[in-house]
């Protein structure tokens, strides 16, 4: 291929970024959206702290619950969508009865789908905090001592205590393994393929592309350091300052449980909201823009293959998506420099010979 032909690309990271300066209008609107559902989400709670125990945190969490299912699930998708939107609208340009209750029903079987991994951890967090006030010491430690025989050791707290820390950072792993295996389902035109082959894609494209996955996983951990090196450095020492690690583990537990049940000083949660505005929201922002990027690229790829699996096999595939594209999608430049609302990025020769479509994304006749 010669130079003058050779197609002009960007990564997923050139791409993001581009897509955030050309869009921050949008993209403020999805941080102050998200930002205040989760704050609206978690005041509950709070005030169930603040108020002294007049209200019972039971009341909280369900109060907590409602609005997060009701509000942030639905507008997660929201959120999603609008991101790819950037740089893929075109399979989105038809309008749909009941969007909102197809990302509700969609959010709930991918938050319960992913909760299932996490039922060993959320059970080990449960006993630490919930049933560890209900129980004596002696009986709520009884386990604990037990897991020493695993090691083979007599049954102790020493021995004990690790082992379950050690089992439920590995269930915590299991956890994370979970959630992450849906990801693709966040990113999929949910309003076009319904809740079960939105399921469907979001399975193909995982075992298809496992590697890509793993490795933008492996960017977006290292793109969360700074804000966990963060809170680190104002929980750390305001822990120590109120925790005697020295003394049994007992008390540690006790004196830590305190310490969550205690609303933090204004001092704490003034840095605590400088780290989240400074370093947790910019990578915020464009991890969740790399995911776009990647996740309407891979859908692209896959939406090609299945269009040329169909027109092989003379049949339109029931897993196939509407308005299938005719060419896998590059991006370019150019497309980048003045986004549209309805264009899509691709390369320049592809630009040049797309047959003109009508508005359900077919070619002319």
């Amino acid at each position: 291929m010669s130079t003058g032909e050779k197609k002009d690309t960007l990564s997923i990271r050139k791409a993001a970024w581009r897509g955030i300066r050309k869009n921050s209008d949008s993209i403020t609107t999805i941080a102050i959206v998200t930002a205040v559902l989760r704050a609206a989400a978690v005041l509950p709670m709070l005030l169930c702290v603040d108020f002294g125990g007049k209200l019972p945190m039971w009341m909280g969490w369900i109060m907590a619950a409602a609005i997060y299912i009701a509000g942030a699930i639905p507008m997660r998708f929201w959120g999603r969508e609008k991101m790819r939107r950037m740089f893929y609208s075109r399979h989105l340009n038809h309008r749909h009865k009941n969007i909102y209750q197809k990302w509700l029903k969609t959010g709930l079987v991918r938050y319960a789908r992913g909760i299932l991994w996490g039922l060993p951890f959320l059970a080990c967090v449960i006993y630490f905090t919930v049933v560890r006030t209900r129980l004596d010491a002696k009986t709520f430690w009884m386990p604990v001592r037990t897991l020493a025989v695993l090691v083979g050791q007599e049954p102790n707290i020493g021995t004990g205590l690790p082992v379950a820390l050690g089992l439920m950072a590995v269930f915590g792993l299991l956890f994370a393994y979970g959630w992450w295996r849906d990801l693709p389902v966040e990113y999929l035109p949910v309003r076009s393929l319904e809740m079960v082959r939105t399921l469907h894609w979001s399975r193909r494209i995982l075992k298809k592309h496992r590697g890509e996955m793993r490795k933008n996983t492996l960017v977006n951990i290292l793109l969360s350091l700074p804000a966990w090196i963060g809170l680190g450095a104002v929980l750390v020492p305001y822990a120590k300052s109120s925790v005697d690690f020295s003394l049994s583990g007992d008390i540690v537990v006790s004196q830590t449980l305190r310490l969550l049940r205690t609303p933090p000083p204004a001092e704490v949660l003034l840095k605590l909201a400088a780290v989240i505005l400074l370093l947790y929201v910019p990578f915020w922002i464009f991890r969740k823009t790399r995911n776009a990027v990647l996740m309407g690229s891979l859908m692209q790829e896959n939406m090609h293959a299945s269009h040329h699996s169909s027109s092989d096999s003379g049949r339109k595939s029931e897993n196939s998506l509407p308005s299938m594209p005719p060419k896998k999608v590059d991006f370019h430049p150019s497309i980048m420099d003045a986004p549209k609302r309805d264009e899509r990025p691709v390369s320049q020769p592809d630009a040049e010979k797309a047959p003109e479509q009508d508005q359900d994304g077919h070619a002319a006749g």
